[in-house]
């Protein structure tokens, strides 16, 4: 067995132990109990199942439901970034492109932009939504004479960022690169980027070097556009039928993932964790129809639904943090790291990978506790801490929604864009963080919402030194 099979067992059959130790078992569930039971069952999975293990087993509802509910839970989790992304797509078709058509935003992120969460208000942003099942999309980049700083991130539908096209990429000159499906296999005159599935995102960010800059960054990002093979332009669809709200259909995420699945099949090492979803109805070739399922088995996924997204919400508190930041060194490719897949898609969908962008996050001071508009706070570089970035750095001020919120200035990041911004005598770096103008220093200032809040601070273009993990951001310190 090769050693990412053997290492997916490992994870599902533990996952599913841990749910079950930790859940309320109801019928005396064993972990010895979950690892005869997928032996017995994993090898021919199909929707009967359980019914078929409650004759078998001689398991009770109890046991049924709670087996849905282990089982589900671990489903939940790993098709948490599926069904996020289906629902921003939906939403971006709807009120913004079509399919396989740019949407280029021509300011900067405020507290009305609600396309993603944790958007950067740093760069203008421009997306697009691919459907590569109809054949490869041609993405042109112009020439960049002004060495602006820009990137072209490509997701798959599973949140994994598998491609850049930016400026450091191009060296800044003007160029062509063919976007294909994963089973695309001709050649072509252009680069060819394979894309792990059909449904590919792209996010393309511009550096604005202040309000004065937005209008000529916005005509530089309009030169990004997409053609067929052929330099026509793509024809323009539609979104199909709308997604249901889960808050009152909460099973229907589950037919959302696995209609996503079928459209972009996951890799072939991960079959042995899909095998055991099927046990319970959720089938990543055929489906999921809760019609074919016992009451047990839909109160035991109804409950996985609810406690699945409050797991994901709660993952944040148990990663290791320094000086109360959260480092994002391994963002962006998380591989079979499916919790850390599913917080990034809720807490900062469309994270890209450090190497094009590192991100820090705190919810909390220098002491641990929670950062509040009912504090002021300082934020304090030596000189030799500020970030190093061929592109550059801004932080960040999100509310308790991760959204940008509003503030009398409009500032909603300070960094080395920032026009006035204040250097010590010895080249250290003072941000002040408050509600309200610190006295005479409001150059340097952030404004803080009333109630709490969170930071991200993001390297763009990080210098190698940034990447070595050995670097630190210091601690939000309380003034007051």
């Amino acid at each position: 067995m090769k050693w990412r099979t053997w290492r997916l067992t490992w994870i599902a059959k533990g996952l599913l132990a841990a749910v079950l130790v930790g859940g309320a078992l109801s019928g005396g569930l064993s972990t010895a109990f979950a690892d005869s039971y997928i032996e017995k069952l994993g090898h021919e999975p199909t929707a009967e199942l359980p019914h078929r293990a409650q004759a078998q087993t001689g398991m009770g509802a109890p046991e049924l439901e709670q087996l849905a509910y282990s089982l589900g839970v671990q489903a939940y989790i790993y098709g948490y970034p599926l069904v996020v992304m289906e629902q921003t797509k939906e939403k971006i078709l709807r009120t913004r492109a079509p399919l396989n058509q740019f949407y280029y935003s021509t300011t900067l992120a405020s507290p009305a932009y609600k396309d993603i969460v944790t958007p950067n208000s740093s760069t203008l942003y421009f997306t697009a939504w691919l459907d590569l099942s109809k054949g490869p999309v041609v993405l042109k980049v112009p020439a960049n004479p002004d060495n602006r700083y820009y990137t072209v991130q490509m997701l798959d539908a599973y949140t994994n960022t598998f491609q850049n096209v930016s400026n450091r990429t191009t060296m800044d000159k003007a160029g062509k690169v063919v976007i294909a499906g994963p089973s695309w296999h001709w050649k072509t005159s252009y680069p060819k980027i394979l894309a792990p599935t059909n449904t590919v995102w792209l996010v393309g960010r511009v550096e604005v070097n202040g309000k004065e800059d937005e209008a000529k960054a916005a005509a530089f990002e309009q030169l990004f556009t997409l053609n067929s093979l052929s330099h026509q332009p793509l024809k323009a669809e539609q979104p199909g039928v709308s997604l249901p709200q889960l808050e009152s259909h909460p099973l229907a995420f589950f037919k959302i993932m696995t209609d996503a699945m079928k459209k972009n099949p996951p890799p072939s090492s991960e079959q042995v964790l899909l095998d055991q979803f099927k046990l319970i109805g959720i089938d990543a070739a055929k489906g999921f129809d809760a019609k074919g399922l016992d009451p047990a088995t839909i109160a035991g996924l109804e409950r996985a639904a609810r406690d699945g997204r409050n797991i994901i919400e709660k993952a944040g508190f148990w990663v290791p943090k320094e000086n109360g930041w959260v480092v994002g060194y391994d963002v962006g490719m998380n591989g079979d790291h499916f919790l850390v897949r599913a917080l990034v898609a809720y807490s900062g969908l469309a994270a890209n990978v450090p190497s094009e962008e590192l991100y820090a996050r705190t919810f909390e001071d220098g002491n641990g506790k929670p950062l509040t508009g009912s504090r002021e706070y300082m934020l304090h570089f030596d000189k030799d801490q500020i970030p190093a970035a061929d592109g550059f750095w801004a932080l960040t001020m999100y509310g308790a929604d991760f959204y940008l919120v509003p503030n009398p200035i409009q500032r909603y990041a300070i960094g080395d864009l920032t026009k006035g911004l204040q250097y010590n005598p010895d080249g250290s770096l003072d941000i002040y963080i408050q509600q309200t103008p610190p006295q005479g220093k409001q150059s340097n200032w952030l404004p803080a919402p009333d109630g709490n809040f969170n930071l991200v601070l993001r390297v763009f273009a990080p210098k190698p030194e940034m990447l070595e993990k050995r670097y630190q951001v210091p601690p939000v310190m309380p003034e007051n």
